[in-house]
């Protein structure tokens, strides 16, 4: 008796630690997308910001969520860009990437979650 106690403990340890392993690897997954659209968004943004041709504001389509996008002039020489992803199953970021026309590059990236 005390023996199917203690499998049936054993068996619910080992349940719950598989349970757990799966919701961080879900997790990790979802944080790794979101970095990953909006790494892609923004050197999508830098590269059309080079050329002239990023409009004012849009939408950036991928697989799994959108990426929406508005540009701003803070001075002469620097744009702010805003970037709020939202994935398909719910989850939302933000970033802001600062673009120095000088350079023809981001200078500045901040991410919110």
């Amino acid at each position: 008796m005390i023996f199917l106690l203690l499998i049936s403990f054993y068996l619910l340890i080992l349940t719950e630690n598989y349970l757990a392993g799966k919701r961080f690897a879900k997790e990790t997954e979802t944080i790794r997308l979101q970095e990953y659209y909006m790494l892609c968004s923004a050197k999508q943004a830098e590269a059309m910001m080079g050329e002239g041709l990023l409009p004012a504001s849009g939408i950036m389509n991928y697989e799994l969520g959108d990426v929406a996008f508005q540009k701003q002039s803070i001075s002469g020489s620097v744009e702010e860009v805003t970037f709020n992803l939202k994935l398909d199953s719910g989850e939302k970021a933000l970033g802001i990437g600062q673009y120095d026309k000088v350079t023809g590059a981001m200078v500045r990236w901040k991410e919110k979650n």
